[in-house]
């Protein structure tokens, strides 16, 4: 390397000599004879570092935090790592799922959510957890997600339980009315 100045590095950058991450202030920069920056470490590079191990990501769905939390597990658009998304209420507004850095990354908080966690939430809030639209309405199939938590729909896609026909939601009705 033929170098023509040497100065401290005033920007965090990676190392020319062993590609690890140099902090601001921590180590020096030169100029090559071709006229690139290049920064290196202050004295000797560290060891190097040991490589990631692969992570348990769980799979992608709905599930349900030990404090009652709905999280939703999803892609990025690319595909290339997942991440999970709070189910969040809003006063006055529709909820959303909303990201939460961290939410969806330890497996071990996370619970796949069921029939009943989804209920429980959906109901608590007046809104599906799945889909956030809000719960009743006059329809027959509304009248029913008001009683469920969530919405028809929303259970055939997930395979949650729920009155299927006319005759077996008005006896569905009937007997949440007692």
């Amino acid at each position: 390397m033929t170098a023509t100045a040497l100065r401290t590095n005033r920007y965090a950058a990676t190392c020319a000599d062993c590609k690890n991450w140099v902090l601001a202030e921590a180590g020096h920069i030169t100029k090559t004879a071709a006229g690139k920056w290049e920064t290196r470490h202050a004295g000797e590079c560290p060891a190097p570092r040991a490589p990631r191990t692969a992570s348990a990501q769980p799979e992608l769905g709905y599930y349900v935090r030990a404090d009652g939390t709905g999280i939703k597990v999803v892609d990025n658009v690319a595909k290339t790592r997942r991440y999970g998304l709070v189910f969040t209420p809003r006063v006055g507004k529709r909820p959303v799922w909303a990201y939460v850095r961290g939410a969806g990354i330890s497996v071990a908080d996370l619970t796949p959510m069921t029939a009943a966690d989804a209920a429980q939430i959906g109901l608590s809030h007046g809104h599906c957890v799945n889909c956030c639209a809000p719960l009743g309405g006059k329809t027959l199939s509304a009248q029913v997600s008001a009683i469920i938590g969530y919405g028809e729909t929303c259970a055939a896609n997930n395979g949650w339980p729920y009155p299927k026909g006319t005759a077996a939601q008005r006896a569905y009705i009937a007997d949440a009315g007692k």
